[in-house]
């Protein structure tokens, strides 16, 4: 199963509202401003395949590892599909194509599956709370096209762990959070580099059943070193009401910002006027 989709200046910076994430590369002001196009978050791309794939099978998968191989900009058509691996029909691959897949490397491609052998771990990082409003919810559902809401608010609060990792590293509190919060201060590193996604293991243990229109979620966030000043690993766990939503493990590199800007198209003569019309 396909769609085709082509995200707008205004989708990405009304999800990203809603969401919290305030990286620079998702701000049409701040990347038009260096003749760049805007980077649609991963987030909003899983979301919106998710939704395609619960619409195929009206299944709640419990597990999806997501590789992130390249960027898609805001005004270019992007084809999210859901295929079936040939070799284990269990798994459903997710791909956003845009000339090429950007949910895969030349090593992993992402998919969903059903397993049997839970991801977990000890709650034993920094816990951050998150408050939210029934706003967010409904502008994160109408963007990503995701019309069951209880899979809706399950991928809400994957979206929103991104503001919870940026609080951690801008308030850091464990020697880890504070070596990242080093790497990444502008003032402070002249190499200039920003973290970029690079894979992500969700695991779903299941029995929610949504979210309160209103309310908070609790994210137990433990940084792990792998290579200083490189590679960080981050153990997430979103707690609501008290218990544990989904288990998340984030491989986070830390990319020079002139290779992140490369990856991103020009500005064509389109994205121009549409700039001077708004978002």
């Amino acid at each position: 199963m396909e769609k085709r989709f082509c995200f707008s200046n205004k989708s990405v910076v009304e999800f990203c509202r809603a969401t919290a994430d305030d990286n620079p590369i998702h701000n049409p002001e701040i990347m038009h401003n260096q003749n760049k196009g805007v980077v649609v978050p991963g987030m909003l791309l899983f979301s919106s395949i998710a939704s395609l794939l619960h619409e195929l099978s009206n299944d709640y998968y419990n597990y999806f590892k997501l590789v992130f191989g390249n960027v898609v900009c805001t005004n270019e058509d992007v084809e999210l599909k859901v295929t079936t691996n040939p070799n284990n029909k269990a798994e459903k691959f997710l791909q956003a194509i845009n000339g090429h897949d950007l949910f895969s490397t030349k090593k992993e491609r992402s998919y969903a599956t059903n397993t049997s052998s839970p991801l977990t771990f000890e709650l034993d990082g920094v816990t951050r709370t998150l408050k939210y409003n029934k706003k967010q919810l409904n502008v994160f559902r109408s963007i990503s096209s995701c019309v069951n809401k209880t899979l809706s608010d399950f991928l809400f609060a994957i979206a929103y762990a991104s503001a919870a990792l940026f609080k951690a590293i801008r308030e850091p509190i464990t020697d880890v959070e504070v070596e990242i919060n080093q790497l990444l201060d502008k003032n402070l590193n002249p190499k200039q580099v920003s973290p970029f996604y690079q894979d992500l293991e969700i695991y779903r243990p299941g029995g929610f059943e949504g979210l309160n229109s209103d309310g908070e979620l609790q994210y137990n966030v433990n940084f792990q070193r792998e290579v200083k000043n490189r590679l960080y690993s981050a153990k997430v766990a979103c707690i609501h009401n008290g218990s544990v939503l989904y288990y998340s493990i984030y491989k986070l590199v830390a990319i020079p910002d002139k290779l992140i800007l490369r990856m991103v198209k020009n500005l064509n003569a389109t994205d121009k006027i549409s700039t001077k019309t708004g978002y």
